[in-house]
């Protein structure tokens, strides 16, 4: 692939160079989490499926200490790039990568040794307690795996490399979907083996991006050196991105606690659903801010603010827009995506099931509208060192309003309160933004002077 020139290049064509592949590889890393739920869900039924999303916080706790480092470090790297500062951009990726490995492979031990405990801290009930611990403790044991490779994406992407990350996730996507089949269907070896077939698949692309780094393919690479001075910039760079993952650990806890005392096992069940298809809107609108962030990232370093206002601007128009043709194209398809998580003979033994799924998909994905403007707005200033202002807005639309709705909204609608907390969270979160963005464009570091 022919490297784009991200001083030059016309801001719409540089931004769907990124975009595109970034879109290929996030549809992919999402098939990850679907494709269990839908294999899981017609073999093993509505309790594993449950199960399963009583498991879902794990994931985001997972990528938020990956994001920690990764996100900031990527940012950082792009940035040195853009100075001409190589070798710099090199010792900020490799103490990032060296650490992340060590401490995720310490951490992944301790969290399998306390697998019981954790699952009924996430809010497991006795019948599904069995479940969830065969599922996390195999996750617990491959923790680096998970780690490691959505960073290798990432600073490939800012290594001018995104058609490498979008083949390591399609890859790893189709290891996971054949595994899955193969070990549930034809093996049937139980909810175990669907971890399993996660953490082969992600293994799988994580070793394609490895071998860029290690055979110095592009201009970042693995060198011999540790800096603790790069690793804790990059750690206050990734703060705002690696809170949000936990913001949205914390509220999915919150969400599944409060579920489970209105509707049950069943209300779970539902949720984890919502939680499945949601999967792929959220991966195309965080897709959209990979788009804008090295190049906003690149020419921040190279002193050209008037581009770095130009894909700001071009991202937000794209993700409002982006997000108002997802929330129609869910809309219209829910009763065929529904059907794919939920056993054939449902109908027969739940008559309800399908339908109350539906109705709260319809209200919950509304949040999807505006979504990609928070996410693309925190992103955005992330990559432009504002840790601050994309730290307000990650707190904003992840976790702030959401949870304080969750505390109102259940007490007087029931279920269908909890599940209209997000997208209202999401509508109030916006105000935050349209607000920060106000402030950078008038006096903060998006002024035109």
């Amino acid at each position: 692939m022919k490297k784009a020139n991200l001083k030059t290049t016309a801001i719409p064509k540089l931004f769907f160079t990124y975009f595109l592949p970034s879109l290929i590889a996030m549809l992919a890393l999402s098939t990850y989490s679907t494709i269990d739920g839908i294999f899981v869900g017609k073999k093993l039924g509505e309790n594993a499926l449950a199960a399963i999303g009583i498991a879902w916080p794990i994931f985001p706790i997972l990528i938020a200490f990956e994001l920690l480092f990764s996100v900031g470090a990527a940012a950082m790297a792009s940035y040195f790039l853009g100075r001409g500062k190589a070798f710099r951009a090199r010792i900020v990726f490799s103490s990032v990568f060296y650490f992340a490995l060590s401490t995720s492979v310490i951490g992944g031990v301790v969290l399998y040794f306390y697998s019981d405990s954790i699952a009924l801290l996430l809010g497991s009930s006795e019948t599904l307690l069995p479940l969830v611990c065969r599922y996390t403790e195999v996750i617990y044991l491959g923790a680096f795996i998970i780690v490691l490779h959505p960073m290798l994406d990432i600073f490939a992407i800012n290594d001018k490399q995104p058609v490498l990350a979008s083949f390591a996730m399609i890859v790893g996507s189709l290891v996971n979907i054949l595994l899955n089949y193969i070990f549930l269907f034809v093996l049937e070896l139980g909810i175990t083996s669907s971890a399993l077939a996660t953490l082969l698949g992600h293994g799988i692309g994580m070793c394609i991006l490895l071998q860029h780094f290690l055979r110095k393919r592009g201009d970042l690479y693995l060198i011999k050196t540790f800096d603790i001075y790069a690793l804790l910039s990059a750690t206050k760079n990734g703060i705002p991105q690696s809170s949000s993952e936990i913001s949205v650990s914390i509220m999915m806890l919150i969400f599944n606690r409060t579920i489970m005392e209105i509707a049950g096992d069943r209300g779970l069940a539902i949720y984890s659903v919502l939680m499945y298809i949601g999967i792929i809107p959220f991966t195309i609108l965080l897709s959209m801010a990979q788009g804008v962030q090295p190049i906003a990232s690149f020419n921040y370093g190279a002193g050209l603010m008037g581009r770095v206002r130009g894909i700001f601007n071009f991202g937000l128009i794209f993700s409002f827009l982006g997000g108002i043709v997802l929330y129609i194209l869910f809309f219209v398809s829910s009763p065929f995506l529904v059907s794919w998580f939920l056993p054939s003979d449902i109908a027969m033994r739940d008559t309800n099931l399908l339908n109350d799924t539906q109705n709260a998909m319809k209200f919950y994905f509304l949040s999807y509208i505006l979504l990609g403007v928070n996410i693309v707005s925190a992103i955005f200033f992330q990559s432009i060192q504002r840790t601050l202002s994309s730290f307000v807005i990650t707190f904003a639309y992840t976790l702030l309003f959401a949870l304080c709705f969750v505390m109102i909204l259940p007490k007087i609608y029931g279920f269908y309160g909890v599940i209209l907390s997000y997208p209202l969270g999401i509508l109030c979160a916006t105000f935050v933004v349209l607000g920060i963005i106000i402030y950078e464009y008038k006096r903060g570091i998006l002024k035109n002077y």
